[in-house]
């Protein structure tokens, strides 16, 4: 056997260690190198990287809807620059994170805002793309990139990304920066959010999804524009199972979980074929808007700016209960449609067209040629023509053919929806051949007139636009608008006519100058004041017989018929400024000029002022700023209600009194529609000069409402009223506002004093109505028998302390009937406002009567000389073929 000595060790060459040494040193140059670059870059690149604004992360105020309520807490509006509604993370469900986690950032809980081995992948297959095609961004990331630096795909930007990616996870804990990104992602059709794209897409809260919902959620960040299952079904739901998979894989959710949905459709909402179709289209979402109510929403937005600034508005996430009671809201605006299309009909206005009489064709054809070249926006009367062969694409669109003057043929276009397109009746139907109505020329010749299936060298028109409406109701104790209607066909941003239409009322202003009368203790309901014509600095206003005058009568008689020369005296004699001031205390603020013509109306005001006016009457004298907001909620902060300071700006008793007279116009004179109400009415018709304006302002015991009729280019409405055009929208909407429920007033708001009930101060005598003296305890007949007098002689009639009569008046019966014959005629009482009735008595409700002062007598305040007005503004509140009295 032979035994081997130590084996020789084996000693590398001299070269190789050398090469060994050297490779060494190298890579570890190379490494140090390369940690100096990146340490060199993100020195270089993060040098100008912003301090993270920690308290600002931490006090997130994301973009989020603003939600506009009626007052019983129906959704009828929404204000947002983005649809978000912000979660809290407490409340975001652990099946919802979990998905989110899978889908975009499963080691999110074990990274510090850094995914390196997801970063070396995309690297790789960017590299190999040459570009930047693959990201591998952390929510960190994501959430760095949304708040704090640009969408922008650069080298530096993405060097910056990870530097303050780092620095967020050491200010912000995980369930911070998870809540600030679940609340901020876009996730398709127009929904940012979780919670918004929930009720998007499910119909639902993200408290109520279940797990497949949420891993359908989970897919949409990355590609929320066209992976969304309305746009890409068979996409949306692999996305939705990859994500289920990847929950199971990383112990966010058991196999059987998994398993119900894996197979199952998607659970959203089933929508039209438009899938951009906004949250309000959709019937299975339970805080869809309600529309109807657009006015408010407008009220709700300005105020809004004005409270917190327009960049602020699509931020706020407010809550704003409006006072309107939304189905009120409908009522009114079908009243406001409903007056328009009778008023359309009376008057030709694109409603109940019937083939024309000769004589009125060829004055159509006159007035039509009168400007010899139509001119574009100009209405003219429109002769319908018959659909001809020529017509075939322009015969089944909306409107009809059509000639202006004698030769300029046009296509009338009616708007789908207006009040001029019925849709129970076809436009062949509704605009019969050889009908005239009228038409708004918008082109003299049509670039595209074959493709409308219209010959060479039509014009374009549109049915013309008949006059506008708008109405407001308002409960008198409370002060709170129920209901503003703004136009007939409101809509979002549209011009509120019943706030910023600036409009003469014509006499439903006289209230206020005769209420400025018994103010001054000069007059009384009784008083006789002549009605006969007087000239001013060259102008003599007339009433609306023209050269009809009544001689003396009592000033309640004057207002129930809208008497314009009495107004005027009265006026003149109180003096303008006391009638102003008057006007200004019940909440008029306008500029009213200080001239006589002020008497009938013609200082311009909005419907909103003059319903502020009136429910200050309506108050008993009490006045209170109307509201249209109960309260303004924003996240963290105390709850804002409107201040509703209450003031007893006039005399109870007066009031009562001015009312009570206007109870009268209601009973006796132009108002008496308003009688079909069916409880005690106080109201005043007023009509501007030539029938460009046409109101009716009245209130009951718990309603105040406003009406007014006119183009919104003032221009005559022909014989239309006040009592005609205004009145019967009124109604309407005072009809549904007294069969609903009214709220109930705060403490302290709610009037002391109704103008429906006499207060003790106010004193009644019983008068002769010929003469507004004490009516005498008998009178003499032509035999020489003393009898007790005719009832329709004499009244009760209200007084305030010491303006009571005190002489009697003459017994001589015969000569009394005499009288009255001459001022009210022969024609029935009831006789709907042919002439004076024969008992215009005020209402005689039963109290106790306090026995009078007598105050000192009040001189009249000297009236300055003034201007006559530009134009000889008439009352026109009596109907169509009013006798000459």
């Amino acid at each position: 056997m032979t035994v081997e000595g130590p084996r020789q060790r084996y000693a590398p060459p001299r070269w190789l260690k050398i090469t060994v040494l050297i490779v060494t040193i190298t890579g570890l140059l190379g490494v140090l190198g390369s940690v100096a670059s990146v340490v060199g870059i993100f020195w270089y690149y993060g040098r100008d990287v912003a301090e993270i604004d920690e308290a600002a992360l931490r006090d997130y105020r994301p973009p989020q809807v603003t939600r506009v309520l009626d007052r019983k807490g129906t959704l009828i509006g929404e204000i947002f620059s983005q649809r978000r509604t912000f979660v809290a993370y407490k409340d975001i469900p652990a099946h919802v994170e979990n998905a989110f986690l899978a889908a975009e950032d499963a080691d999110f809980y074990r990274h510090e805002g850094m995914d390196y081995i997801g970063m070396v992948r995309a690297l790789v297959a960017n590299v190999r793309a040459r570009s930047l095609r693959q990201g591998a961004s952390t929510i960190t990331q994501q959430v760095v990139k949304n708040f704090l630096l640009s969408q922008e795909r650069t080298f530096d930007r993405k060097v910056q990304e990870l530097i303050l990616a780092r620095r967020i996870e050491e200010l912000l804990d995980k369930s911070e920066i998870l809540e600030l990104y679940l609340n901020d992602i876009y996730l398709g059709h127009g929904r940012y959010g979780i919670e918004e794209a929930s009720l998007f897409y499910f119909g639902k809260g993200i408290a109520q999804i279940d797990l497949g919902q949420a891993a359908l959620l989970a897919t949409l960040p990355k590609a929320p524009s066209v992976g969304t299952p309305y746009k890409n079904y068979d996409k949306a739901k692999a996305r939705q199972v990859y994500v289920l998979e990847q929950m199971q894989k990383h112990g966010f959710a058991k196999p059987e979980e998994v398993a119900r949905f894996i197979d199952a459709p998607l659970a959203i909402v089933d929508r039209s074929p438009d899938a951009d179709a906004d949250t309000e289209t959709d019937p299975t979402r339970a805080s869809k808007v309600s529309p109807g109510a657009e006015e408010f929403v407008d009220v709700a937005r300005a105020e809004l700016i004005e409270r917190y600034g327009e960049d602020a508005l699509g931020e706020l996430g407010a809550t704003v209960t409006m006072t309107v009671d939304l189905e009120l809201q409908r009522e009114a605006r079908a009243a406001v449609l409903d007056g328009l299309v009778e008023m359309d009909k009376r008057r030709g206005w694109g409603h109940g067209i019937k083939p024309a009489k000769a004589k009125n064709a060829a004055r159509a054809v006159k007035t039509g040629a009168a400007d010899g070249q139509q001119v574009v926006g100009r209405t003219y009367p429109v002769i319908i023509q018959p659909r001809g062969e020529e017509l075939p694409a322009a015969a089944t669109s909306q409107g009809f053919p059509a000639v202006i003057g004698e030769d300029f043929h046009v296509w009338v276009e009616v708007p789908e929806g207006s009040r001029f397109d019925d849709p129970k009746l076809t436009h062949l139907e509704q605009f019969p051949a050889g009908g005239i109505t009228m038409g708004r020329v918008l082109a003299l010749e049509l670039p595209n007139a074959k493709e409308r299936g219209l010959p060479e060298g039509w014009g374009l028109a549109e049915i013309g636009s008949g006059p506008e409406a708008a109405t407001i109701v308002t409960d008198v104790d409370t002060g709170e608008v129920l209901a503003m209607v703004g136009g007939y066909r409101y809509g979002r941003g549209d011009f509120n006519r019943a706030l910023d239409a600036h409009r003469q009322p014509g006499s439903s202003f006289k209230p206020f100058v005769y209420g400025a009368a018994l103010h001054s203790q000069q007059f009384t309901a009784a008083s006789l004041i002549e009605d006969s014509p007087e000239i001013y600095e060259k102008w003599r206003p007339t009433n609306y017989e023209r050269d009809v005058y009544r001689g003396e009568i009592r000033m309640r008689v004057a207002l129930t018929h809208s008497v314009n020369t009495i107004a005027i005296k009265l006026l003149d004699a109180v003096g303008i400024d006391q009638a102003i001031a008057f006007a200004r205390a019940c909440g008029i603020e306008s500029a009213l000029e200080p001239n006589l013509s002020l008497a009938l109306g013609t200082a311009e005001v909005t419907p909103f002022e003059l319903m502020r006016g009136y429910l200050t009457l309506a108050r008993g004298g009490s006045r209170i700023e109307p509201s249209l907001i109960r309260s303004i909620e924003l996240p963290g902060q105390p709850i804002w209600t409107p201040d509703r300071e209450v003031e007893q700006v006039l005399d109870g008793g007066l009031v009562f009194i001015l009312a009570s007279m206007m109870r009268s116009v209601v009973e006796d004179g132009t108002g008496q529609r308003a009688k079909a109400l069916g409880v005690p009415v106080a109201g005043k018709t007023g009509t501007a000069a030539e029938s460009r304006d046409a109101w009716f302002a009245g209130f009951t015991q718990d309603l105040v409402a406003i009406a007014w009729v006119g183009f919104d280019t003032p221009k005559p409405m022909k014989r239309e009223s006040g009592g005609k055009a205004a009145l019967p929208i009124w109604l309407g909407a005072m009809m549904a506002a007294g069969a609903r429920e009214g709220p109930v007033a705060d403490p302290g708001i709610a009037p002391t004093n109704s103008p429906f009930s006499p207060p003790p101060s106010v004193s009644v005598r019983t008068i002769d109505k010929t003469t507004g003296l004490l009516a005498p305890p008998f009178v003499v007949d032509a035999d020489g028998i003393e009898r007790p007098p005719a009832a329709d002689t004499i009244m009760e009639e209200y007084f305030l302390p010491g303006t009571e009569p005190t002489e009697v008046a003459s017994a001589l019966a015969e000569a009394k009937a005499d009288i009255l014959l001459d001022l009210y005629g022969d024609e029935p009482a009831d006789a709907e406002l042919d002439g004076f009735a024969a008992d215009d008595a005020a209402p005689t409700d039963d109290f106790v009567v306090e026995p009078p002062s007598d105050p000192a007598p009040v001189a009249p305040d000297p009236i300055d000389p003034v201007d006559p007005p530009a134009s000889d503004p008439v009352e026109d509140d009596s109907y169509d073929g009013l006798p000459s009295l």
